[in-house]
């Protein structure tokens, strides 16, 4: 299923949840109303809390079909909390990066990390996630997690990143790679867009073009 939606009146849909082909990953303060998108949408088993008291999990945590990686300031109880409620690991990285889901981007492949990140953090997210680690940019940032989308079908990127960065992206996630933007111009791909490879929920700015080749791109049409 394919949806164009806001959450509270947010567009930028990414931000409060994480999409994998095992589970859904969202705050447990989301609206009935939102709830009910993202379980037509992708029909998963939910996992949900919030992380370091935060509801925007996609900005703060980073998930696939294997685990799940949060950052040090999340509290105890909501450690429990997921860990109680993924059939997946879920630890947390001691890194005074905190932002995971803007400087980590995976699928169940690899995944590329903010070239900051030093070999024993890069170590704690090739265990959690159980996948090749890289460091890397894209579009020459180091936000590598906001500047793209990904699945474990394809990959939608800044609209600035190289070749290069694209070639390493997808020889890493072995997933096809292009371009593009979501709600109306945005380079931050994942932070308009929940995605694996049954489903997609849109920020509800997108415009058509910018859902159809994002739809394209993802493997949906």
């Amino acid at each position: 299923m394919i949806a164009r939606t806001d959450f509270e009146g947010d567009s930028n849909v990414g931000a409060y949840g994480i999409a994998t082909d095992r589970f859904m990953f969202v705050s447990s303060n989301m609206s009935e109303k939102a709830m009910d998108v993202i379980e037509r949408a992708f029909n998963l088993p939910l996992v949900q809390s919030t992380v370091a008291t935060l509801d925007a999990v996609g900005l703060v945590s980073v998930a696939n079909s294997n685990g799940i990686l949060v950052p040090y300031t999340t509290t105890n109880e909501e450690l429990a909390e997921l860990q109680a409620s993924a059939e997946v690991p879920v630890d947390w990285i001691e890194d005074k990066m905190t932002a995971l889901g803007n400087i980590i981007a995976a699928n169940d492949h690899g995944a590329l990390c903010h070239p900051d990140f030093n070999a024993k953090a890069r170590q704690k997210i090739a265990d959690v996630l159980g996948v090749e680690v890289v460091p890397g940019t894209i579009a020459r940032l180091p936000i590598v997690g906001a500047n793209s989308v990904v699945t474990n079908n394809g990959a939608v990127v800044h609209p600035l990143a190289t070749d290069d960065e694209i070639d390493l992206l997808s020889q890493l996630l072995k997933v096809h790679v292009e371009v593009g933007t979501v709600n109306r111009g945005s380079p931050y791909t994942s932070l308009g867009v929940i995605a694996n490879v049954d489903g997609l929920i849109a920020g509800s700015d997108t415009t058509g073009v910018e859902l159809a080749h994002i739809s394209q791109v993802l493997g949906f049409v």
